[in-house]
C-alpha cells in the first residue's frame, strides 16, 4: 500500500505542475492548453528538464534559465499541495471511490485559494462546473460525508420504500443549496445594513460546490472556519501590519482551507460539538 501511496502522492505532484498553469492562465482568459509552458517574464518556452515539479525549481534557484527573473514560489508551493491533497485522500479513503471524488475537490480548492489571493476572483468556469460535477459525483462520496447529512426523517420522506438510492443525491443538492444560501444570505444583510457589498457571488458559488460535495453540515463548517482563520489574520494585519478594519480579505482564500478541514477533519469536530 505505501508504494502506491506515494506514487499516487508523485501524480499530486504532476497535477500540481498543470494547476499552476489553470491559476496563471484561466483570470487571464488564456487558454490551459496552447501554448506549451513559458515563462512569465521574457515568453521563452520553459523546456522539459525545466518543468519537473519541485526538482527544477530547486535545480534552478528559484530563476528562469534564460532570463534569470525569479519564479515565484507558488509554483512548487501549489505543487506540494496538490502532492500532500493525493497522498491524504488515498490515505484515508484506502483508494476507494471517495479517494478521486476528494481529490478532484481539493485540486480544485486549490486553484480556487489562489487566484482569488492573487486576483480576488473566484471565476465561474471554475464554480459552476464544480457544482455540477459534486452532484453528478455524489453517489461515490464517502457514506460519513454526504449520507449521513441527512436525518432518518428525511430519508424516509423522500422514499419510504427505499430510501438509500435518493440519499446522496438529496443530501448533495441540499448541501449546494445551504452551502450557497448561507453565504448568499449574509452577503444581503450586509448589503442592507451597510450598503456596501461584503461578500462576492463568487463566494457564494464556491460554497455551494463545497457543499455538493460534502453536503450542508460540513459546508456550515468550512463557512465557520474559514471566517474564523480570516478574522486571525484580519486581526494580525491590524495589529502588526497597520491594515484598518475596512481592508479586504479574499474570502475564498480562507474557505479553502476550511473545506479541508472539514473534508479530513470534519465528521470527528461535528461529533464532539453535538455531544457538547
Amino acid at each position: 500500500m505505501l508504494i502506491f501511496l506515494l506514487l499516487y502522492a508523485l501524480l499530486g505532484l504532476i497535477v500540481g505542475s498543470f494547476l499552476n498553469v489553470c491559476i496563471y492562465r484561466l483570470p487571464r482568459g488564456e487558454s490551459i492548453v496552447f501554448p506549451r509552458s513559458h515563462c512569465p517574464g521574457c515568453g521563452q518556452g520553459i523546456g522539459a528538464l525545466d518543468n519537473i515539479p519541485v526538482l527544477s525549481y530547486l535545480w534552478l534557484r528559484g530563476k528562469c534559465r534564460h532570463c534569470r527573473k525569479p519564479i515565484s514560489l507558488q509554483y512548487p508551493a501549489v505543487e506540494i499541495l496538490a502532492c500532500a491533497a493525493f497522498y491524504l485522500s488515498a490515505w484515508k479513503w484506502q483508494f476507494a471511490p471517495p479517494t478521486y471524488v476528494n481529490t478532484l475537490l481539493l485540486a480544485v480548492i486549490i486553484v480556487l485559494i489562489f487566484i482569488d489571493y492573487q486576483h480576488q476572483i473566484l471565476p465561474n468556469v471554475i464554480t459552476l462546473p464544480g457544482i455540477i460535477a459534486g452532484i453528478v459525483l455524489c453517489p461515490f462520496q464517502a457514506d460519513n460525508l454526504l449520507r449521513d447529512s441527512l436525518s432518518n426523517g428525511l430519508a424516509s420522506m423522500v422514499s419510504s420504500h427505499n430510501p438509500d438510492p435518493f440519499m446522496p443525491w438529496t443530501a448533495s443538492i441540499l448541501g449546494a443549496f445551504i452551502g450557497g444560501g448561507t453565504l448568499y444570505l449574509v452577503a444581503f444583510a450586509y448589503e442592507l445594513v451597510r450598503k456596501r457589498q461584503g461578500l462576492g457571488m463568487g463566494d457564494v458559488k464556491m460554497m455551494a460546490m463545497v457543499g455538493a460535495f460534502l453536503g450542508w453540515r460540513l459546508a456550515l463548517l468550512t463557512i465557520f472556519c474559514g471566517s474564523f482563520l480570516g478574522s486571525i489574520i484580519g486581526i494580525f494585519l491590524v495589529l502588526f501590519r497597520g491594515n484598518n478594519l475596512q481592508t479586504k480579505l479574499a474570502f475564498g482564500t480562507f474557505l479553502g482551507p476550511g473545506a479541508a478541514l472539514a473534508l479530513f477533519w470534519g465528521i470527528p469536530i461535528i461529533h464532539w460539538y453535538t455531544r457538547y
